[in-house]
């Protein structure tokens, strides 16, 4: 039998993955290290600091966003086994939103308390849920049948996780869509949805673990269903 040529390792993803990570997590401090001088110019620091309170909300939100996302990427990533172009192209889009994520937390920092607050926090928005609609867009090319094989230390069935993940990314997908949209009638309403679904990842194993008995309900209906 003639011999074929391989895929990558997954590990060459997630290596590349912690390094994209690591420097996009070490960016956001700028906006913090960038206003030392200003500070230090102030008559009292605290004042100062106070004032310039969206850079530290803005740094603060982006980091508990990538550090959750890093966290949530290899605790899935641990289960799957063997590599395809598509799950190559999919995890490098990911980075690509990982990379952008401190460009929407410059605009927080600069614009939280000026008149393009909405702008600022639409992009932000745009960065932070950019990865489940590449995702989605990536998905209908296989037919949302989801082409990752898995080893045998996953806790479901690998055709009850190929079922669980579409739902989980349209799901999330519509909401950064209705939370998007929300910015540019509400910014402030838009960020409390933000704070609210970025905290719902601050824990993505035990979310899981909680959510499973649902999810699984859902995808055995589906399956039942193509029966």
């Amino acid at each position: 039998m003639d011999k074929k040529f391989i895929d990558i390792s997954h590990g060459f993803i997630d290596t590349l993955s912690d390094g994209v990570f690591s420097i996009a997590i070490t960016l956001l401090g700028l906006n913090v290290v960038e206003l030392v001088p200003e500070l230090t110019k102030s008559q009292n620091i605290n004042t100062a600091i106070m004032e310039n309170w969206p850079t530290f909300f803005a740094y603060l939100l982006g980091f508990v966003v990538l550090f959750s996302t890093w966290y949530q990427y290899h605790s899935g990533s641990q289960y799957v086994e063997g590599t395809n172009s598509w799950i190559i192209w999919q995890h490098g889009l990911t980075m690509a939103w990982v990379a952008l994520m401190p460009f929407g937390v410059a605009l927080l920092a600069h614009n939280l308390d000026t008149p393009n607050r909405k702008w600022a926090v639409f992009y932000f928005g745009v960065c932070l849920f950019g990865n489940y609609w590449t995702t989605i867009l990536l998905a209908t090319l296989v037919g949302f049948d989801w082409p990752i094989n898995y080893n045998d230390k996953l806790p479901i069935t690998p055709d009850q996780m190929r079922k669980a993940t579409p739902i989980f990314m349209t799901v999330t997908a519509l909401i950064g869509v209705l939370l998007v949209s929300l910015s540019l009638y509400n910014a402030w309403a838009a960020i409390v949805g933000y704070v609210i679904y970025i905290s719902t990842n601050i824990a993505p194993v035990q979310s899981l673990n909680r959510s499973k008995p649902y999810l699984l309900k859902m995808v055995n209906k589906s399956l039942d269903a193509h029966k």
